[in-house]
């Protein structure tokens, strides 16, 4: 699931251009999930869930309600309700 964002951010940078602020953003932002995905596996559901919500924490205002964002916040959700059905 996670490896799916990280790609999906991936596309909508290649997709972003002519859009140099939202490149530098999604550029960010795909270092930030790759630092993050390399630790993943090895965190409990709770320390995903503060990462990620901290990474989304960090997003300039501008981007706040950018398509990719949607579907970061879709995966906190996603993972908060597996988190509370354990």
């Amino acid at each position: 699931m996670f490896s799916l964002l990280i790609e999906y951010v991936e596309d909508e940078l290649n997709e972003a251009n002519g859009k140099t602020g939202r490149r530098i953003f999604l550029s960010k932002l795909v270092e930030a999930l790759f630092e993050l995905e390399q630790e993943f596996t090895t965190l409990s559901g709770t320390e995903r869930v503060e990462l990620l919500k901290n990474i989304i924490a960090e997003v300039d205002m501008e981007f706040q309600h950018d398509s990719v964002v949607e579907h970061l916040l879709a995966l906190v959700e996603e993972l908060e309700r597996i988190n509370s059905n354990r």
